[in-house]
């Protein structure tokens, strides 16, 4: 690890990377799923992981806020996972190999997943900091 975690915002690069060295594409969830429940209680936070291995996270309202609506962050955890055919990962078992040359991001000989991975990895950080009101 550590390809991309240097990338601002730390935290939010940091899970984006955690997330890619856990397999998850469609129909191939529990890992990714239990990494979320485990982020969960390991932050003592509010969870639920249903039949489908979605998984929810709740966090109280910050100190002044406890009357406002809630705010919803929602990503989702699968990513088409496809690679090139010399590729030798196999994405049923084996996480990713991201990459960047600082302004970009990519996965060696596969897809990224970037678009489910990095919202999620945003909740991640939001949901684990004490400064975001």
């Amino acid at each position: 690890m550590g390809t991309i975690s240097h990338l601002e915002p730390t935290r939010v690069f940091t899970y984006f990377e955690e997330m890619c060295q856990i397999p998850h594409g469609s129909r191939n969830l529990q890992k990714i799923s239990d990494y979320f429940v485990k982020f969960a209680k390991e932050k003592n936070l509010e969870y639920v992981q249903d039949e489908a291995l979605n998984v929810i996270i709740k966090k109280p309202a910050s100190k002044g806020y406890e009357n406002c609506p809630p705010v919803i962050i929602q990503g989702h955890m699968d990513m088409v996972a496809v690679k090139k055919p010399d590729c030798d990962i196999d994405l049923m078992t084996e996480g990713l190999k991201p990459m960047t040359d600082g302004k970009f991001i990519w996965a060696e000989g596969t897809s990224l997943g970037g678009d489910d991975g990095i919202a999620i990895a945003y909740a991640l950080a939001i949901l684990e900091s004490d400064d975001i009101k």
